[in-house]
């Protein structure tokens, strides 16, 4: 299981969600603003319309900040993924490499990974 929420306060988005995985898996999250599709990164207002990084899970929730001080009005695309490298020993273990071992609902197959993906689209609005 894998979800992906959103809370946003002023100039700041929080991404969160929540996990089956153990403590320590690594997540890693894409955060996309419909203007980045819309205009070549020259004319963004900000620099950080697409964004991404990594979360660690903890007690089955993750999260990460993004600053959105110059973001406009518009939507707003959050894909969280697992596994990705590197993974921790313990991880590596349970779920393979490349996800080998995953099982669920929102498992896709590419080639001979597995991975999850949990995604959420809302509209900014400030």
């Amino acid at each position: 299981m894998l979800s992906v929420t959103h809370e946003s306060r002023w100039r700041e988005l929080r991404v969160e969600g929540a996990t089956d995985l153990p403590d320590g898996a690594v997540l890693s999250y894409r955060v996309t603003h419909a203007l980045a599709n819309e205009l070549p990164p020259s004319e963004w207002p900000a620099q950080n319309l697409i964004a991404d990084g990594t979360a660690a899970v903890q007690e089955g929730k993750y999260g990460a900040r993004l600053n959105t001080t110059y973001w406009p009005k518009g939507s707003v695309q959050v894909e969280v993924q697992f596994p990705i490298a590197p993974q921790p020993p313990t991880i590596r273990t349970r779920y393979g490499n490349f996800g080998e071992e995953l099982t669920g609902n929102n498992v896709t197959v590419l080639g001979s990974s597995k991975v999850v993906t949990a995604e959420h689209t809302f509209n900014w609005t400030r």
